[in-house]
């Protein structure tokens, strides 16, 4: 196995949404570009218009004398001549009211016609500024101001209103035209539209970049609020994992580890930090570290340490070399003490072993039960044969109290090896104390035994096999009948609890050694001269059977209780 580990950047972002914010910024952007657009041009159209407007005043104030018209239109040519001669002024034109050339800016265009695309007969009635655009054939376009032309209305007020009606009649066909030449506007307008567009631009640019910017900056905080969790949920694993965890960087110095290492390292992790890892390692793990490929992969071996308490323990170290793009980036060692475990797994062997045996042995004492019939049977015959001889007769007694006993033995033997079946039902257990007490009731009135029963009104009612827990009853009882003096006596208690019914037979016998009580449950350990040694070892597989279990405290010369659980 070779660990690798890729450097990856994450932007914690959409990029369809900066887009679209860009995408808004800019239409923005457009949209008051083109506002100040429109605005430029009106005001530069309300400019020309004003001028022109402006113009055409003057130009009748100059014009109303008291001249006949002969000499009016001499001198309107000329003063129309004289004006125009300003340098942003292409032409001014005054026609009548059929669009014939009356005056000229350029005299050899007088007699002409100019106009006819415009309604001439309700212009020379309107005093209304009105202007156009026109193509100027010699350069930039042409602004044209243009409404009716009133040169003597102020002299028509001064008679009498017959007469001005006169006088408006025929003054009031005229049309003057003002041409205003646009290249400085347009050249204007033309640098005014390049500054505006390079203004929104260089605004869109801060814009996009700051909207992109406060992304980046929330990613970066996402990000590292990211990497901090990442950081603390890392430590906060590798602290409470149950297994030591040492880190070595690719130089051997160790860069982390865990409380759970310390046992091994006999140092405290914040003084293990920066120190070379062959100066603080117990030998079998430098081994297992210099064993480790230069390529990567992993090693793993049980290894054997003494505690600081002097005891041998065994642990199970991975070492694991990292590497970068096919760099060694360091190397990692996991430890865990898994004495328990090998301990048990031991255990489990040696459980199969006597299992085998076991079987084994059951399967022997089963063929030794139909000889054993035999035998008790000759015995019998011999004792009738020789009924008259005491010792004969009391031989024979011998003989078939032996093979009774033998015979209760093997059936011991083969129930114990036997796998339990169990015919679970719903009983009350003080029904089931009480028929065994009766088993033995007799033995007990023999050597003057007393038996007592203490019990709640109430006993709630237990799924077990009431055969296998009368079993487990008499085999118990009887210990205690053969520990107590004449005399003695026997208590059977009931606590009945939420989880559990525990029944607890007591004693005032002889008790147990504190050396046998770890042995009472080994089959064939008996501290009873006559006694098989099977007893207490049925007893507990039959609870353990149930889910229940056995607990036995016992003081020697004081006597012994048996505490048995009951799960409800």
């Amino acid at each position: 196995m070779v660990l690798k580990t890729k450097k990856r950047i994450w932007f914690n972002f959409s990029f369809w949404v900066v887009v679209g914010a860009i995408a808004v910024m800019a239409t923005v952007s457009a949209v008051m570009t083109l506002a100040h657009f429109q605005r430029q041009k009106e005001q530069a159209v309300d400019l020309l218009v004003e001028k022109g407007a402006t113009l055409i005043r003057s130009f009748e104030a100059g014009l109303r004398t008291q001249q006949g018209i002969k000499n009016e239109t001499f001198r309107m040519q000329k003063l129309l001549m004289e004006t125009a001669q300003q340098p942003d002024i292409d032409y001014i034109i005054v026609t009548d009211n059929k669009g014939n050339v009356i005056a000229d800016s350029d005299p050899a265009q007088v007699g002409d016609k100019y106009g006819m695309d415009l309604d001439i007969g309700s212009l020379v009635l309107s005093r209304d500024i009105r202007w156009r655009q026109v193509a100027n054939p010699q350069g930039a376009g042409t602004f044209e101001v243009y409404r009716g032309f009133f040169p003597q209305e102020r002299f028509a007020q001064g008679t009498n209103p017959a007469q001005s009606r006169s006088k408006d009649k025929k003054t009031g066909n005229m049309i003057i035209f003002v041409g205003f030449n646009m290249a400085t506007i347009e050249k204007a307008d033309s640098e005014d539209t390049r500054n505006t567009i390079i203004i929104a631009l260089i605004l869109l640019l801060i814009g996009s970049s700051a909207i992109i910017s406060l992304f980046l900056a929330q990613a970066y905080r996402l990000t590292r609020t990211s990497l901090s969790r990442i950081k603390i949920f890392s430590e906060a694993l590798v602290k409470n994992m149950p297994i030591g965890l040492i880190a070595f960087s690719d130089q051997g110095k160790i860069v982390a580890c865990n409380e759970k290492a310390q046992a091994v390292l006999k140092v405290a992790c914040s003084d293990a930090l920066g120190r070379e890892a062959i100066t603080i390692l117990p030998a079998p793990l430098k081994k297992i570290l210099a064993e480790l490929p230069a390529s990567g992969g992993f090693l793993e071996r049980d290894i054997k340490l003494i505690s600081a308490l002097g005891k041998e323990h065994i642990w199970e170290a991975v070492a694991a070399g990292l590497m970068d793009e096919g760099i060694p980036a360091g190397r990692i060692l996991l430890i865990r003490d898994v004495t328990a475990i090998r301990q048990m797994e031991n255990e489990v062997t040696r459980s199969r072993h006597l299992n085998s045996i076991g079987s084994l042995a059951a399967g022997v004492a089963h063929e030794i039960r139909n000889p054993l019939s035999s035998i008790k049977g000759f015995a019998v015959y011999f004792k009738e044969r020789l009924s008259g001889n005491k010792e004969d007769e009391q031989t024979a007694d011998v003989m078939i109290a032996e093979t009774e006993r033998l015979n209760r033995v093997i059936s011991q033997l083969i129930e114990f090896a036997r796998p339990l079946e169990l015919k679970k039902e719903k009983v009350q257990f003080m029904e089931l104390v009480q028929h065994t007490i009766r088993l033995i009731a007799a033995d007990a009135q023999k050597n003057k035994i007393s038996v007592e029963i203490s019990a709640a009104a109430e006993m709630p009612a237990v799924e077990v096999d009431p055969d296998k827990i009368k079993q487990v009853l008499l085999n118990i009882f009887l210990n205690s009948l053969a520990a107590l003096k004449e005399g003695g006596k026997l208590t059977i208690e009931f606590s009945p609890g939420t989880d559990n019914l525990t029944v607890i037979i007591s004693d005032n016998g002889a008790g147990i050694e504190k050396m046998d009580l770890p042995k009472i449950y080994d089959p064939y350990f008996t501290s009873k001269p006559a006694g098989t040694g099977l007893g207490l070892a049925v007893v507990q597989k039959i609870m353990e059977a149930h889910g229940g279990r056995i607990n036995v405290e016992s003081t020697a010369g004081e006597g012994t209780k048996v505490f048995l659980y009951f799960p409800l």
